[in-house]
């Protein structure tokens, strides 16, 4: 037996690491890691085994089992991280406008159109000193403004940026270079040329590592040789999530559970060990949160609701075809809805049932926020907005020492809640922090 005992790997010392895939399926390399409660991170491998079971007059009925397709889940959770937070949100919405703060060295982009998916921008002019490599430009205003990172500029007054696909169209567009905080509003993708301009609307797929440090040689004579993982790390390609949920109750952090789809784990494809970018940023507490909806006098703060939900669920479905492959074609998304809970705990009149029995389907927006809490580090704004929402479920509660309500609500479909590629949408995410891009 080796030193301090066998091979033993500590669950604390795993980790997850997210980044966006340019290509739907081809891993990249995490850019950050997200933390998560231990016990809630289950990536599971599901290949599917074909069963004979055709009788051949003995007394059992399995015979062989042969390896069919193959994919994975994932379910994961923790209190919020608002920094890493935003590659889930955006993997889920697919629309994603940004906007940034302070902006200076104004440009113009020249009269032809950028189109979606492009990675190169021509100015009408040569671009000011400060668009070098690193710097941070929003491109364009309103709706369809996007923050992207130079990686090159040319004499040609083109200015490249790599690894952030231009999201809208842009022609003759407004260009300047910004700074934190950046705005970020995450709605439902509606066009056509999804993200990055492929056909289908679908938004960004992103690659999930899992860290465990659990090595691997294996090699049998009898069952043959896996692929050797010298750093204990397995990648989850085109991953998939199908539902955002998120808890708000006043006495804890806001939490946060995803789950959803993959292609099959594969060893770390790379030839170093994965890096560990620990995120700084520090969860937000419930009790600083705003819930607003209209009232008789119109919008007003609701100072009973106890706890809130909400989550945001996507119509997911694994496609495989006939292909001589056992991976997946495409893991597919399909419509985006929203629906949640509010707790009225104690109410202060009737108006939680109200609202249910008039089917008013009034706006509500949600905020969570670290302003003005000591110590709570990097500023963050996480806001919920839900312009048509129907009440559709007003629950007495007598449980406690107050009477409540425990409201169910839905939204609907409108076009309010919509980003820069327009349609309809049932809510939307604004997240504001200081990372720039996702």
């Amino acid at each position: 037996m080796a030193l301090g005992g066998p091979n033993i790997y500590p669950g604390v010392l795993t980790w997850l690491g997210v980044a966006r895939e340019l290509t739907g399926g081809v891993p990249v390399l995490p850019v950050i890691t997200h933390p998560l409660e231990q016990g809630s991170f289950e990536p599971e491998d599901t290949p599917k085994f074909l069963q004979d079971k055709s009788i051949r007059g003995a007394m059992t009925d399995l015979f062989y089992e042969t390896l069919g397709v193959e994919s994975a889940t994932f379910s994961f959770g923790g209190p919020n991280f608002l920094d890493s937070h935003g590659y889930f949100f955006d993997n889920v919405f697919g629309d994603l406008s940004t906007i940034g703060s302070t902006p200076t060295n104004a440009a113009t982009m020249s009269a032809s159109t950028a189109p979606i998916g492009n990675t190169l921008m021509t100015l009408a002019s040569a671009p000011p000193t400060q668009y070098t490599a690193g710097a941070v430009i929003q491109i364009g205003t309103g709706a369809s403004a996007e923050v992207v990172i130079i990686s090159s500029t040319a004499a040609s007054n083109v200015v490249g940026f790599t690894n952030n696909p231009l999201r809208f169209a842009h022609a003759a567009a407004t260009v300047n270079t910004v700074t934190s905080p950046y705005t970020h509003k995450f709605a439902a993708l509606n066009s056509q040329l999804g993200y990055g301009g492929a056909f289908g609307a679908q938004p960004p797929t992103h690659t999930f590592t899992d860290v465990t440090n659990i090595v691997s040689t294996f090699t049998n004579a009898t069952y043959g040789t896996a692929a050797t993982n010298p750093f204990g790390a397995r990648y989850y390609p085109f991953s998939v999530l199908k539902q955002l949920d998120f808890s708000g109750n006043a006495e804890q952090l806001l939490g946060i559970k995803m789950s959803g789809d993959s292609f099959l784990s594969q060893p770390w494809p790379s030839a170093s060990a994965p890096t560990n970018i620990t995120t700084n940023s520090r969860p937000i507490p419930n009790w600083n949160s705003t819930v607003s909806t209209i009232g008789p006098g119109g919008n007003q703060v609701m100072t009973d609701v106890g706890e809130f939900s909400v989550s945001f669920k996507r119509q997911t479905q694994v496609y495989w075809t006939v292909q001589g492959t056992q991976t997946p074609l495409v893991i597919a998304r399909g419509p985006l809805n929203v629906d949640g809970t509010i707790q009225y705990d104690p109410t202060i009149n009737e108006w939680p049932l109200d609202y249910m029995l008039l089917n008013a389907q009034a706006p509500m927006t949600i905020v969570v926020t670290n302003s003005g809490i000591p110590n709570s580090g990097t500023p963050f704004t996480l806001t919920f907005t839900m312009s048509q929402l129907a009440n559709v479920k007003a629950k007495p509660m007598r449980s406690k020492a107050l009477f409540g309500y425990a409201n169910s609500f839905e939204g609907i479909a409108n076009s309010t809640d919509v980003g820069g590629s327009g349609g309809l949408g049932p809510g939307t995410i604004t997240l504001v922090n200081a990372t720039p891009t996702y």
